[in-house]
């Protein structure tokens, strides 16, 4: 089977009615938009806002993870609620092993890391950033701000956890009390509204990366000297959150 044909045979079992025109996918019962993106003959579709752009690559090598990160969408998910969880700092081990099974970019260097707790089940991890100093105009005045980048947030796949990120978010702030918290939202799968809801606000674009897909491994690498399908991502929004009031 091809990649679409996989896609809808899993979408099948589950019993999820869908409407199907070519490579889009919309599911009637939540709303939600899915397109696939295949490697052969590769050309990046014009974004459609709130659509969810499933990669062949990441597909074949998500495993579980992907087939239950789309299902979280698809509305069938575990529900926690973050009221009942802990949240306290991990180890790098910790991290590394969580975020590589939750993360479709895996884990990533961090000066703070934290767990989030239902009994002694992990299920969220954070990973937040050194402090650099930018200027910023606040208030008419020109002020060095400490920034943290939001590096990491993931969740136990095929859960939802409500009011993880913002439990997250404040426990670090309550931490460090940054002036300001910088983050990305991956254009492949959000629009970061999830950010939006928490305060933050867009400040820019990071431009799309391209890549090429080594058709044995469909592992993404960022120079073409293994050839490949040569693909592009969607980019990603930057969202930032002041903490620094005008005086």
């Amino acid at each position: 089977m091809n990649f679409q044909e996989e896609f809808v045979e899993f979408i099948s079992i589950q019993g999820i009615p869908f409407i199907r025109e070519g490579l889009f996918f919309y599911f009637p019962e939540n709303g939600v938009a899915i397109r696939l993106v295949p490697l052969q003959g590769f050309k990046l579709p014009e974004r459609e806002k709130g659509v969810i752009y499933l990669y062949e690559d990441r597909w074949m090598t998500g495993g579980p993870y992907i087939k239950e990160r789309i299902l979280a969408h698809l509305g069938r998910f575990r529900r926690i609620f973050a009221r009942k969880c802990v949240i306290r700092r991990i180890d790098a081990v910790t991290a590394a092993a969580f975020l590589g099974c939750h993360h479709s970019y895996g884990s990533a260097k961090a000066k703070y890391k934290y767990g989030m707790f239902l009994g002694e089940e992990l299920v969220a991890v954070s990973l937040f950033s050194s402090p650099r100093t930018i200027p910023r105009e606040i208030g008419g005045s020109r002020l060095p701000l400490r920034s943290y980048e939001w590096v990491r947030y993931a969740s136990l796949s095929g859960s939802r956890i409500s009011g993880g990120m913002s439990r997250m978010l404040a426990r670090f702030a309550a931490d460090t009390v940054p002036d300001e918290v910088m983050t990305y939202a991956d254009l492949e799968w959000s629009d970061g509204a999830v950010y939006a809801r928490m305060g933050f606000h867009e400040a820019g674009l990071r431009e799309a990366v391209t890549f090429w897909v080594n058709p044995a491994t469909f592992v993404r690498e960022r120079t073409p000297d293994n050839g490949g399908f040569m693909i592009s991502n969607f980019g990603s929004l930057k969202y930032l959150k002041q903490f620094i009031k005008p005086q």
